[in-house]
């Protein structure tokens, strides 16, 4: 079985570990940088091209596979052009959200956020306002800020956190001297750098949640929804914890989907309430990490359920565990 991973995350490495566990696969591996780290564990590897279209890249995709015959393709890069087009693919089985309206809603924050808020999940959804310009970004900063003057931002169109930013002006006080470098800026960094920028992406602004961050990885399986919440607590650990609050609002998010592919669910929490950050329709970077854990693998089930073969799983009996990240190597 020939299975190509196009352009991912460097933890890649780690979830085609996981697919060979329970498979006998040839690994086709690309990438627009030609020394990525999973390549280590691909028994192929070719350089992608960079500055190309949605559309070209697509096009590029339907000839890779056809080219070095994939049975499976694992995407990561274009994912919505991609679902917008699988019937180009023929007979490649694509592990990717079949509803290509879905996907795109997915794309965008505020899409996402009125797509639960209209199933009902209202509750859910952080307060939040778009600026479409600088005037706008400034009144959503004095509307939204807490005591602490504690507001973030990104833009509503987001990968990986990439643009994501917290205003703190308590960065430039003599206690900062020993924090680590991080995400934050101070306000008036935040008007200098966006005053610059021409808002073709608006920029959605919130109250900074100071609570833990939940990163749930699920799949839909024939034998009901694998849920692995995955609570944050700092670089080196992660808590499995089997939280019935978090694994309820899983369930309903996931019944408003017609999505038969991992899918990882972002929360965090303010004090003791649960608010949702964002929907990835993908597996996520620390996948490994809740596969690890909970003795589930979720990428196998995926990919065995893709050819419809539908394996068993269960929850471990332990509902909580610290799981250590696992570093991807590296050749320097």
């Amino acid at each position: 079985m020939r299975v190509w991973f196009n352009h991912w995350f460097s933890t890649a490495y780690h979830l085609i570990n996981l697919i060979r566990e329970g498979n006998r696969v040839h690994v086709i591996g690309s990438n627009k940088n030609g020394s990525a780290v999973y390549k280590l564990v691909c028994d192929e590897w070719y350089r992608e091209p960079e500055k190309i279209s949605a559309d070209d890249y697509v096009d590029f995709c339907v000839n890779f596979c056809r080219e070095h015959a994939v049975d499976i393709f694992v995407p990561r890069r274009n994912l919505t052009a991609i679902a917008q087009r699988l019937d180009d693919f023929g007979d490649v089985k694509v592990l990717i959200g079949r509803d290509a309206h879905l996907m795109k809603i997915l794309d965008d924050k505020v899409a996402t956020y009125e797509f639960i808020a209209a199933g009902g999940l209202g509750e859910i959804v952080p307060p939040y306002r778009i600026a479409t310009n600088f005037d706008e970004f400034n009144e959503a900063c004095d509307e939204l800020k807490t005591a602490n003057n504690r507001i973030c931002y990104k833009l509503t169109a987001d990968e990986g956190a990439l643009t994501f930013r917290v205003i703190d002006d308590t960065i430039e006080n003599i206690t900062a001297l020993h924090n680590m470098p991080n995400m934050k800026v101070t306000r008036a960094a935040a008007q200098k750098i966006l005053s610059r920028y021409d808002f073709k992406i608006p920029v959605i602004v919130m109250p900074y949640l100071s609570g833990r961050e939940i990163s749930v990885d699920c799949l839909k399986t024939s034998r009901g929804n694998v849920i692995v919440p995955r609570f944050k607590v700092n670089h080196r650990f992660e808590e499995i914890k089997f939280d019935d609050a978090v694994m309820s609002i899983a369930e309903k998010i996931l019944s408003l989907m017609n999505f038969d592919a991992p899918i990882n669910i972002q929360f965090r929490m303010d004090a003791e309430k649960i608010f949702l950050l964002e929907i990835n329709p993908r597996m996520s970077g620390g996948l490994q990490l809740s596969c690890l854990a909970s003795g589930i693998n979720i990428p196998d089930l995926a990919i065995n359920q893709l050819l419809g073969v539908s394996k068993e799983w269960h929850y471990p009996e332990q509902k909580f565990c610290r799981v250590a990240n696992i570093e991807t190597p590296i050749i320097l």
